[in-house]
């Protein structure tokens, strides 16, 4: 705590010897003096936030001692050294940028960045740098203070996680396939691209007899199995229930994208062990090619969906073709 000296109480010094009977006289009251230095120094050393203050070229003169708590350093292994040591290499060309378009009018401004803790980890800190400046506006040196925010941009990461990703198999949702695919198409001007929705023929009857705790298995299985197939040749997402849709780009040819899709049928079809159970499902699959079979995202949808289920109809007559074989 902050030094405090209590002003003696004159009630406690009576004199006694007062003849007159007169009350005795008290001192003026004296105001209690705080040094401003040893309430800056406190507010330093036991505040949750980071108080600095850097040279124009952004050297640390000075760092308060609450670094020490937040970021594990003492304040000596950090004055004289530049910011850039301790930010994030992903973020330095982005703060950069952000030092060179300052005004000479701007004199405070308010940024998030990654912040290295002396164990290695990164931390995200929120701060506001208010910066001097002469007469001239020559920038003489620059005070910030900045907090910890990562709780809140954990929790910022994670709902837009959730905004974009299904629960279930974490694979990217509809909507974030559907923003992705339309950014490649209004992108691309020359070039092959296709698109594949696939459904899982056998699913329904895996989730009716054993539950939808292990459906919802046996999905998760399919998706990382679709995900791990697509590779970096396709972006991969779950469009709802048991069918999957997959982006590729730059295909060189349509003999390219037939030979993917068999190595993603393959990869589906393979058994599964799921609770002591082997389940075999397959993928009926729709093709679309852009730009041929449409323009936009809803045509390539909608074409690739006829296919799949003119593929799915194909599949029951040769099933029952061969039990019809089977059975003579």
């Amino acid at each position: 705590m902050l030094p405090y000296n209590p002003i003696p109480d004159d009630r406690d010094n009576v004199n006694e010897n007062h003849s007159d009977g007169a009350s005795p006289k008290k001192e003026a009251d004296v105001p209690y003096q705080v040094d401003v230095q040893e309430m800056f120094a406190f507010i330093a050393a036991h505040s949750q936030n980071i108080i600095t203050c850097f040279t124009p070229d952004g050297k640390f003169m000075y760092i308060s001692p609450s670094v020490k708590a937040l970021l594990g350093y003492e304040p000596e292994e950090v004055i004289g050294k530049h910011t850039t040591d301790f930010n994030h290499p992903e973020d330095q060309k982005r703060l950069h940028e952000h030092r060179i378009a300052l005004s000479k009018d701007q004199n405070t401004v308010r940024f998030t960045a990654r912040v290295r803790h002396k164990n290695g980890e990164y931390r995200w800190y929120e701060t506001t740098v208010e910066y001097i400046r002469d007469v001239d506006g020559k920038l003489l040196q620059s005070i910030g203070v900045g907090r910890d925010i990562t709780i809140r941009k954990q929790a910022e990461e994670t709902i837009a996680h959730l905004a974009y990703h299904d629960p279930l198999t974490d694979l990217p949702n509809r909507r974030l396939f559907i923003e992705r695919a339309k950014t490649h198409l209004n992108d691309t001007h020359n070039g092959l691209s296709g698109l594949m929705l696939l459904d899982l023929d056998g699913f329904k009857a895996v989730n009716d007899s054993y539950g939808h705790e292990t459906g919802d298995r046996l999905l998760k299985e399919a998706a990382g199995r679709l995900a791990a197939a697509a590779g970096d040749q396709g972006f991969a997402a779950r469009w709802g229930g048991d069918e999957f849709t997959v982006l590729l780009t730059d295909i060189a040819n349509k003999e390219a994208l037939f030979f993917f899709t068999e190595r993603i049928k393959q990869a589906v079809a393979e058994p599964m062990m799921i609770d002591g159970h082997c389940f075999k499902v397959t993928a009926s699959m729709g093709l679309s090619f852009f730009p041929e079979d449409g323009y936009t995202v809803e045509a390539l949808i909608k074409h690739a969906d006829a296919e799949m289920y003119r593929a799915k109809g194909k599949e029951k007559l040769r099933k029952t073709a061969e039990l019809r074989f089977d059975e003579n």
